[in-house]
């Protein structure tokens, strides 16, 4: 069965306009519900009501209109699909009507219905300048309405033409749009049931929830369990998309939440201090031009001070389109693009507003300055390119694919995980895999460790030239300490494999390294190997190399681990090196004797190779370390790596 159309319709407007009593002719439910409300006349926390038309679901958000509850309004816009911004015909436009329309607009809102009340006061020659001074208080925030309704809630005016409207507009959101995995909800109230315990409501920004469900409780992040579920006053199974929903959290006591806390599906949201934003709009407090100004943040339904730090110092008081970080006092949850509001930190007027960019950001210092460019691409580009972004300033961080999402403001892990894998085709992002999960690294910081490490080498071999290079056993311990642990072999053979550095023997050298020795060096080297050629499978220690002297015996040792390295000549054990010509006649005469399919003991082994005990037991034990042969017992057996007949 397709789900009915629904529409969280917001009110806005000035004080006594007639915004309740608007909803309570619509509904027939008092948005009011507080003492001290019905007392005094006017509207001071949210209201909410409900009501049917037509086969819709349309569900009021009632918001206070004094300036003294701007905060109680801004929480109860945050997330509405509509707004309807009343104006009190016999009024006509007031300062809250500028200052809610502007709210509207910072908060992500394009359009609105206009909706005139009080019409049994008025005539239509007067409603229309009033309408037509709406009209041009709404095209200023570059809201654009999309009916004007000319009503009153005494004589019944224009309330069915508002009904239509109402309907039309919620099936028009039923139009596909961005379907999030996730499920959010901001919570703009908490109370409790006898009988049932803690209860939340709030509008679901997007995603779907079921009975027994766990969610995170943010910004304390602690593990939920939906008890019950209730949608425009039904109990629910499941509640998917755009509502107003009450939940009813099992085991958790009041004082534990309030409005301002968020329920989400668990490792979508992270609590942070630190977030990087565009300011679409900010008037700077006082008189001085500061690029510090502190303010209150309004995001969702959340109310935090914050520390606004500007990317450049400001030329002028009204600013538009300025990248900023914000330092909240108390920890926040935010996503990618999520609109907000800034109001001086007295609370008496709007400072600006923008959009989110970097939900979890890290404190702009020296070391660490603001990346315009990287903001930008935040700010305009695709998904795609965001998503490269959030790789590049993670650094080495490692990201989840859920997480990923998030800040790249990516539907789910899903698409994120495609989206990575295009970047990985196109080379612009590198996924070393070497540990589970593997860390995603974008390519400019790869081949910024390429540069550096490729100039560790080459002065290492400045500094040591018969060295050969660094010993292949040696590599992973060059890569650079901020590599995690896990991934830094991945990372070493990655450099090999992407032809960074190249293997020369088992010694690791850079790509453009020229494998030379000096004449005096070279003719030294000929001459070891030279000798070891010569002496077969007796070779001589290195004490009794004939062309060593007490001048070069520090020379010879470094030329025969530089002969050794490049394959000329195989180290056996401790003072006993073979040429690379005489081991290949070991081995090939060993394992050609024990293809007969007779094992051979340590004597039958010295009688096929005419040698000594003293050369012959070094050698069958290297034969067993290197898995040519295998020990049973006093006999030996071809061993997994012999080489083919």
């Amino acid at each position: 069965m397709a789900e009915r159309p629904t529409l969280v319709v917001g009110t806005a407007g000035h004080i006594d306009h007639g915004k309740s009593r608007l909803v309570l002719a619509l509904t027939g439910t008092d948005p009011d519900r507080l003492p001290e409300e019905k007392a005094r006349g006017m509207t001071i926390d949210l209201g909410f009501a409900h009501t049917a038309i037509d086969g819709c679901d349309i569900a009021f958000v009632d918001v206070p209109g004094h300036e003294r509850f701007l905060r109680n309004m801004v929480a109860g816009v945050t997330g509405i699909d509509l707004a309807a911004l009343v104006v009190a015909a016999d009024d006509s436009v007031m300062p809250q009507t500028r200052e809610h329309a502007e709210v509207l607009a910072l908060l992500g809102l394009r359009d609105c219905l206009l909706v005139l009340t009080k019409m049994d006061l008025v005539d239509d020659a007067w409603a229309d300048e009033v309408e037509e001074e709406a009209r041009a208080t709404l095209a200023a925030c570059g809201l654009v309405p999309r009916a004007c309704v000319r009503t009153s809630a005494l004589t019944g005016r224009g309330l069915d033409e508002l009904r239509a409207a109402l309907v039309r507009c919620a099936r028009d959101a039923q139009r596909p749009r961005a379907a999030y995995h996730w499920f959010r909800l901001p919570i703009d109230r908490a109370f409790t049931v006898a009988g049932r315990g803690t209860v939340v409501t709030g509008s679901v920004a997007h995603g779907a929830v079921r009975r027994d469900d766990e969610l995170e409780l943010w910004p304390a992040g602690t593990r939920v369990r939906v008890r019950e579920l209730q949608a425009h006053n039904d109990p629910r199974e499941v509640v998917a998309g755009r509502a107003r929903l009450a939940v009813n959290l099992a085991g958790v006591p009041l004082e534990s939440v309030s409005r301002g806390c968020e329920l989400a599906t668990p490792g979508y949201l992270h609590a942070t201090t630190w977030l990087e934003a565009r300011l679409a709009t900010l008037r700077m407090p006082g008189k001085t031009l500061r690029q510090v100004v502190r303010a209150r943040l309004h995001i969702a339904t959340t109310e935090a001070l914050a520390e606004v730090r500007l990317a450049e110092p400001p030329r002028e008081p009204g600013l538009r389109g300025v990248y900023a970080q914000l330092r909240t006092a108390t920890p926040v949850v935010a996503t990618w693009g999520q609109p907000f509001l800034l109001r001086d930190e007295a609370a008496t007027q709007t400072l600006g507003g923008g959009r989110i960019l970097r939900p979890l950001a890290r404190r702009w210092t020296t070391r660490h300055p603001p990346h315009p460019a990287g903001l930008a691409v935040l700010s305009e580009s695709s998904a795609r390119a965001r998503l490269e972004e959030v790789v590049r300033d993670a650094g080495w961080r490692l990201l989840p694919d859920a997480l990923l999402a998030t800040l790249a403001g990516v539907p789910d892990a899903g698409e994120a995980a495609r989206l990575l894998q295009s970047l990985r085709d196109a080379g612009r992002v590198v996924v070393l895999e070497g540990a589970s999960p593997g860390l995603p690294l974008h390519a400019t910081l790869l081949e910024a460790v390429a540069v550096e490490i490729g100039t560790r080498l080459a002065r290492h071999l400045a500094a040591n030239p018969r060295s050969g290079g660094v010993p292949r056993a040696e590599w992973v311990g060059w890569m650079p300490r901020v590599c995690p642990p896990r991934h830094r072999a991945a990372l070493a053979e990655w450099l090999i494999v992407a032809g960074h550095v190249r293997i020369i023997g088992d010694r690791v050298v850079p790509r453009d390294h020229r494998d030379e020795l000096s004449p005096d060096d070279q003719r030294l080297y000929d001459a070891i190997v030279a000798e070891f050629a010569a002496a077969g499978l007796a070779p001589p220690d290195l004490a009794a190399l004939r062309c060593r002297t007490d001048r070069n015996a520090p020379r010879v040792a470094e030329l025969v681990a530089l002969a050794t390295a490049r394959g000329r000549l195989v180290r056996i054990a401790n003072a006993f090196w073979l040429h690379s010509d005489a081991w290949d006649v070991v081995v090939r005469q060993v394992t050609s004797a024990l293809r007969g399919g007779r094992p051979l003991t340590v004597a039958d082994i010295r009688t096929l190779l005419n040698s000594t005990r003293k050369y012959v037991v070094p050698l069958v034990e290297h034969l067993d370390a290197t898995g040519i042969t295998r020990r049973l017992g006093d006999q030996r057996v071809l061993g997994p790596k012999a080489p083919p007949a």
